[in-house]
């Protein structure tokens, strides 16, 4: 009894051919009906090969995949803003300023970890595009189909004695070719049927949530809304232009001034010299038509000159309301187009509206949400998904082979060295 139980364990270790090894044993496995259906499918794998089918597919989810992780990382980066002026938001009510900063600091915590993980997507998203265009390349084509076609031959030799490597090394070449593309393709056809809707909604959840905090902030910052802002722009513009046609109007003025001014001061001259050849009488009392016409002259220029002066005036006040009124819409736009009492008023009120904090709370609380989901669902199809098809394909190979792949690769490579050494 004793003898036939130490003996029972050695039976049971010994090695026994399965599998991948039990299929290319013999020469005499690929004959007839058999043989036709081998090549076929051989044929069938390069022609798939070539035709990069599932290729383009797979680097179409990829970069698909690539630009909504994109959007989703800058949602995060526009909410870790919104969030970031909230927490430094300053008000005259010390009690608001210190409860948004309670309230902002754990989503602005969770928004950095958001954002770290995105990067992480990101940065394998990126990986798994490179590594498809690697495997996707005419290398590993020609390397499948040079290894398809010695297999076919060897199938004809010498009733297929050389098929088994012949089939080890094609079925090497299709593993290095597809496996990569296949779990890449799997993850893509999973993603949009169960995760990519729900990304999407839940990446627009996270646009809308920011939005409407930052209109919030915007209010508590007595601020002006998009509206009054494109508003006072345009009337900032039409002031502008109309600042510059005043310009013009003020410098063509100016020069009438000075000549009006330079005529007036003509015909003065003139009467002044002819005065001085006549009597006391004869200058309050001209009777002379060359004297009067001077005195006439030196009226109309007397009134020329006032009118250039005060069309000047006219032109120059006019200059100055329109530039009060730019400097006012520009400090509207700046939040300083109050009074110093108002302001606080406006600004205490939008204290009292920011520490609304059901309000808040609500917006705080989707935000984290939105985040958290869209955390799980990007680790979910960049990491956890790829990894369950990547063991799912290996556990399948080593089902139909029965053998796992790692250990069938390490195999070969050890025998290859072996051949190389003898």
């Amino acid at each position: 009894m004793t003898e036939e139980n130490n003996q029972e364990p050695t039976t049971e270790t010994q090695p026994r051919e399965t599998g991948f090894d039990t299929l290319v044993g013999s020469g005499q496995v690929f004959h007839g009906r058999r043989l036709w259906a081998a090549i076929t499918a051989i044929l069938l794998v390069i022609a798939i090969s070539w035709l990069s089918v599932i290729d383009r597919k797979t680097e179409n989810y990829v970069n698909d995949a690539i630009v909504q992780a994109l959007t989703t990382y800058g949602s995060l980066r526009v909410a870790n803003g919104v969030i970031s002026v909230i927490k430094t938001a300053e008000f005259d009510v010390q009690i608001a300023s210190v409860g948004l900063g309670a309230m902002a600091d754990p989503v602005d915590d969770l928004v950095e970890d958001g954002s770290n993980v995105m990067r992480m997507a990101i940065a394998s998203l990126i990986i798994q595009k490179l590594m498809v265009e690697i495997v996707s390349a005419n290398f590993f084509k020609i390397l499948l189909t040079v290894t398809g076609l010695l297999l076919i031959g060897s199938l004809f030799i010498k009733g297929g004695r050389y098929s088994g490597f012949c089939m080890k090394a094609f079925a090497l070449a299709g593993l290095a070719r597809f496996l990569l593309v296949l779990v890449v393709f799997l993850n893509g056809m999973a993603s949009q049927a169960f995760v990519a809707e729900k990304t999407e909604a839940t990446q627009q959840k996270l646009s809308a949530t920011s939005e409407k905090l930052g209109q919030v902030q915007q209010k508590a910052g007595g601020g002006v809304n998009k509206e009054e802002r494109t508003k006072i722009q345009s009337e900032i513009n039409a002031l502008t232009d109309q600042q510059e046609r005043l310009l013009e109007s003020v410098g063509s003025a100016e020069s009438a001034v000075n000549e009006t001014a330079a005529e007036l001061e003509a015909s003065q001259s003139e009467l002044s010299n002819l005065q001085e050849e006549k009597g006391l009488v004869e200058q309050y009392f001209p009777e002379e038509s060359e004297h009067q016409a001077l005195v006439n002259r030196v009226e109309e220029d007397e009134q020329a000159h006032e009118q250039a002066i005060a069309e000047l005036e006219g032109y120059t006040e006019e200059l100055s309301q329109v530039n009060e009124q730019i400097v006012a819409l520009k400090a509207t736009l700046r939040g300083e187009g109050k009074g110093w009492i108002a302001a606080a008023t406006e600004k205490v009120n939008s204290a009292k509206e920011m520490l609304n904090f059901s309000t808040i709370k609500n917006e705080a609380e989707a935000m984290v949400d939105a985040i958290l989901r869209l955390m799980a669902l990007f680790v979910l199809k960049t990491v956890i998904i790829p990894i369950i098809f990547l063991v799912l394909l290996l556990q399948g190979f080593r089902y139909i082979w029965g053998i796992d792949a790692r250990t069938l690769a390490s195999q070969q490579w050890e025998s290859a060295k072996g051949e190389l050494s003898s």
